[in-house]
């Protein structure tokens, strides 16, 4: 039974209208279970590196697809990055870590990061992506970027707290503990400020990363948690409007077969 709080109660009243209000926007249609994958592969997903870039690479172009695309104008952003969490899963046989760790990398919205070399006044610039720029172009533009209430308005949105979350979630399960990763996000998060070009240390930023810690934490117990319930309200999880679970379309899960 959900339990709600005095202050829980009327934001999420204010949630629920807003994204009953949305436009264009219906009930998630419930969709096909994953099914079920041996424990072996499972297991064996993540340590197959040429499949995790793969993988990697199959996710960024579903974030590309005319499919997300429908979905968001359908059902909205949330449940759109259920969708890609849930595609990330089935290309992954199942294994959270792997999950996480794709999702990250799909949902990130920089080419490269350029480091400020502190005394010498120089700037290294890394790429992120070998993606080509007409390609990273169209995957930012189709990131979901309307995640909370509070979401700014435009096109960017909130599609950089993706990768926060997502990251967040895989050094919580992998480590199995929010604290280490907490820690680990609010250096990150100081790093940027001083030695990433365009960096700030964003309060939002962090509501994110604490959100995917919970998110992670949940994953070790529930493979089947859906990420967009993390990202409404205090991100407990708790109080999240009702919605069927979220997977591929079904004819895409027919074709896949």
């Amino acid at each position: 039974m959900v339990r709600f709080s005095s202050r829980g109660f009327p934001l999420l009243l204010i949630a629920a209208a807003c994204h009953a209000n949305s436009p264009g926007q219906g009930t998630p249609p419930p969709l096909p279970s994953r099914g079920q994958v041996p424990a072996v592969l499972t297991f064996l997903s993540p340590l197959l590196i040429p499949k995790v870039f793969q993988d990697c690479y199959r996710l960024r172009e579903y974030v590309r697809s005319g499919e997300l695309a429908r979905i968001r104008s359908a059902y909205g952003d949330l449940y759109a990055v259920d969708c890609v969490f849930d595609r990330a899963m089935r290309l992954s046989w199942n294994n959270v870590y792997e999950a996480l760790v794709v999702s990250a990398f799909a949902l990130m919205d920089h080419h490269r990061v350029g480091v400020r070399i502190p005394l010498l006044g120089a700037v290294l610039w890394f790429p992120l992506s070998s993606e080509f720029e007409e390609e990273f172009r169209a995957r930012v533009d189709s990131l979901p970027s309307h995640l909370y209430p509070d979401t700014p308005p435009g096109r960017e949105g909130d599609r950089d707290k993706l990768q926060h979350f997502f990251g967040s979630a895989f050094l919580t399960a992998i480590t199995e503990s929010p604290d280490g990763a907490d820690r680990f996000g609010l250096f990150i998060d100081w790093v940027e400020e001083l030695f990433i070009v365009g960096g700030v240390n964003d309060d939002r930023d962090v509501r994110a990363n604490r959100e995917g810690q919970r998110f992670g934490q949940r994953l070790l117990t529930d493979p089947d948690a859906r990420p967009s319930r993390f990202f409404m309200l205090d991100g407990s999880g708790e109080g999240a409007p009702p919605g069927a679970p979220c997977a591929d379309s079904l004819e895409s899960h027919q074709e896949e077969k």
